[in-house]
């Protein structure tokens, strides 16, 4: 009786501290400290008490009845109290704010750097020793090695959104075992990609071209190109799933620093085999075995972290977050050439159609573009066409990188139960991403107005390079407004809006590649048609792209904000 009188303020005062942080009323908590701490006569003994609600835990039950007044009798869920709180503070936590966000968006950029580092890095070394026509064959033979390896996709996102969203409800040796799963699947589905461009590469070029008048040296040059680099596939795929699984646990600056290496060692077999006279092993069949060569070589650097010495840093729920020995001692030659289990592809269902969909559908306005060049505009127009997809993929990554921050960052939230604390997680966190994609869409633009000084490290022919600046002002709209786009669908990514995405971009692929086409149309009767106009319709695509996008984020977050008002 007398201890409970001493620690009676202790209570109060933790109550208030405590309770301070959440919405929930303070009322019921010096309502039960009052009733229960009433001093009676049959009471000798020293209650424990929880420090959240100050209730004894032997009275407390899930469903308790206060009393207020003789005729008022409210039922508080004290669980329910407690989880609220906990929920409160993870949401809030989960909200990054924009320093968190360019803490990880811009490590980040060097993930989407991997496939367009290698191509820029191929010509410029082409265009500076070989001539405009092999640098012009890269223009087909790019479009199908890269553009095919866009549909493993799936792979990547699947990998990233399981990851990213299972470190609250699953144990560390499921995400182990998850990844696992991913690499082997990767592994075999890159090796059936790289089988199938092997037999059916040659046959796509011809068509792809669309020129009877082009040199022979074009065709070939690209076919052995092609050839060389479906060797590769099967890297290219798990480094890929190992980025995603990277970002799917917040580690940014592994997949960084691999690419990194992988950019310096494709540069230097760029220049030792760049320059040999030999057809298979000189050229652009060169700059391929450099690439595949790099892309083992930081396949070799991932898993050699993967299987390395294990550094525990955990986050609040105590999974392991770093990727450092994530697979130590599951990594093994006879675990690895396994078939991928049932449940992994369980897993990846859902994202095989509608990724796949939206990745063709984007791919088939590069395809189209392509073709419209090759089929008709000179090989000076194909080279120059090279030099600007090749600064084109090597800048969006600046703005990809935001779609990457919004994969990793709004799934933990999503998938909270719904309330007003997680609609507020949500706008906040979307708002942030959105800042941040506006800053980038300016530097990429500032970056776009300096090409036609960066051209002259890209090609020696001044007919190109007048060519390629002839498309600056294109460019400079476009990657002002890239950022916007890439945080607006990796928000739809981050919702898991993929029917959207998969019937959107079936849209794409059917009307986009038409509209192309009528330039090749307009050209044979005799209409002017450069590689200016060209790009404009890609302009009036992007434009169109990020309006749509844009509406649809606005629309599932005011569907997050209804569920939680229907849910209060």
């Amino acid at each position: 009786h007398s201890n409970e009188r001493i620690m009676r303020p202790f209570f109060i005062v933790s109550s208030v501290l405590l309770l301070a942080q959440s919405d929930t009323c303070l009322s019921f908590s010096f309502v039960n400290v009052n009733s229960r701490c009433q001093p009676t006569p049959k009471q000798s003994y020293v209650r424990l008490y929880d420090t959240v609600t100050a209730i004894p835990f032997d009275d407390m039950d899930d469903n308790e009845i206060t009393r207020v007044s003789n005729d008022e009798v409210i039922p508080v869920s004290y669980n329910s109290m407690a989880n609220d709180i906990e929920t409160d503070l993870e949401l809030s936590e989960e909200v990054p704010s924009i320093r968190k966000i360019l803490a990880f968006a811009l490590p980040a950029i060097g993930v989407y750097l991997c496939s367009p580092l290698l191509s820029m890095i191929d010509t410029s070394s082409v265009g500076l020793f070989c001539g405009t026509l092999q640098q012009a064959a890269l223009n087909p033979a790019v479009t199908i090695s890269d553009y095919s390896a866009r549909t493993m996709s799936f792979l990547y996102t699947g990998t990233t959104n399981m990851i990213a969203s299972s470190k609250k409800s699953k144990s560390e040796n499921e995400i182990k075992d998850a990844f696992m799963g991913s690499l082997r699947l990767s592994a075999l589905l890159g090796a059936s990609l790289g089988l199938f461009l092997i037999l059916t590469s040659q046959r796509m070029l011809v068509p792809l071209v669309g020129n009877s008048n082009i040199e022979a040296e074009v065709l070939h040059s690209a076919y052995r190109y092609v050839a060389i680099r479906s060797l590769g596939m099967p890297a290219a795929a798990m480094i890929g799933t190992s980025q995603s699984a990277c970002l799917g646990l917040e580690d940014n600056k592994t997949p960084f620093r691999v690419i990194l290496i992988m950019a310096l060692i494709n540069l230097v077999l760029d220049m030792v085999l760049v320059g040999r006279s030999c057809t298979w092993l000189g050229g652009t069949a060169g700059v391929a075995w450099a690439t595949t060569i790099a892309q083992y070589s930081a396949v070799a650097l991932f898993f050699r972290t993967f299987m390395g010495k294990s550094k525990r840093i955990s986050n609040r729920n105590g999974l392991k977050t770093s990727t450092n020995g994530l697979l130590t001692g599951r990594m093994s030659k006879r675990n690895f050439f396994k078939l991928p289990s049932k449940k992994t592809i369980e897993e990846f269902k859902p994202y095989v159609v509608p990724v796949t969909t939206t990745q063709i559908g984007r791919c088939s306005i590069y395809v189209a573009q392509g073709h419209v060049v090759s089929s008709t505009l000179n090989a000076c127009a194909m080279a120059a066409q090279q030099i600007i997809t090749s600064i084109f993929y090597a800048l969006i990554p600046i703005g990809d990188s935001c779609s990457l921050t919004a994969q990793s960052f709004l799934p933990p939230i999503v998938v909270q139960e719904p309330s007003e604390k997680r609609t507020n997680a949500v706008r906040k966190t979307m708002k942030n991403i959105f800042r941040v994609a506006s800053g980038m869409g300016l530097v990429l633009a500032m970056i776009a107005a300096s090409i036609p000084l960066a051209s002259v490290f890209l090609t020696t022919d001044p007919a190109v390079r007048a060519t390629v600046s002839s498309v600056v002002p294109i460019m400079i709209a476009l990657f002002s407004t890239h950022g916007i786009f890439c945080a607006a669908e990796g928000s739809l990514l981050g919702f898991k809006d993929l029917k959207f995405l998969g019937r959107i971009y079936g849209l794409f692929f059917a009307v986009i590649p038409f509209l192309m086409l009528q330039l090749k149309y307009a050209a044979r009767a005799g209409q002017s048609v450069t590689l200016r106009s060209v790009w404009g319709v890609f302009l009036g695509y992007q434009t169109f792209r990020i309006s749509a996008f844009l509406i649809r984020a606005y629309m599932l977050q005011r569907r997050h904000a209804k569920e939680a008002e229907i849910n209060a």
